[in-house]
């Protein structure tokens, strides 16, 4: 059954609110544990996972927005997080759509894939090549850490996001009528 017009709006606006209390997990300090330093990425799993199952244009406006809400807390790199979360969440939404199907294994796989990509991409870009003191020893020291923190977490946000999509797929139309 295809969603009406209200009914898209409001499973959007669940998924972007979902994004939104995962980013304040993910961001503001004290609310999610850090394990040894290394933190979890909450963000990012979480945007593969809702743009699998949806249009590639959906996707990658879910993934901009999932960026916009990463960049709003960072200082440098503005704009990095946008780009580079709405051309995953649109490419993982077209390998979803025509070649790949939707499963557990296929989401584990590819939020793992992303999780390692970002990290090795961003400390390439940001740390190794601006020539932070130390950038050597911050891939095994912060981010291969936090990749692993977040793939292990990323098992059960899998779950939690499924659930909300489930929910939100199938609204019934009698909900809307008086």
């Amino acid at each position: 059954m295809e969603l009406t017009s209200q009914q898209r709006k409001i499973k959007y606006a669940v998924l972007c609110g979902t994004l939104l209390v995962l980013h304040l997990l993910q961001n503001v300090g004290g609310l999610f544990p850090e394990i040894a330093g290394a933190r979890c990425f909450l963000l990012l799993p979480a945007a593969v996972f809702i743009s699998i199952g949806e249009a590639p244009f959906a996707a990658a406006m879910l993934g901009l927005f999932s960026g916009m809400l990463w960049d709003l807390t960072s200082l440098v790199h503005m704009g990095f997080n946008c780009l580079f979360f709405m051309f995953l969440c649109c490419i993982t939404s077209a390998l979803t759509l025509y070649i790949a199907r939707d499963t557990f294994i296929t989401n584990i796989i590819l939020s793992s894939v992303a999780v390692i990509f970002y990290c090795f991409i961003y400390w390439l870009f940001f740390i190794l090549i601006k020539g932070v003191r130390g950038a050597e020893l911050t891939i095994l020291s912060f981010y291969l850490p936090s990749a692993i923190y977040t793939i292990i977490i990323s098992f059960a946000e899998y779950f939690v996001i499924k659930a909300i999509k489930d929910k939100v797929n199938h609204i019934k139309k009698q909900n809307f009528e008086g």
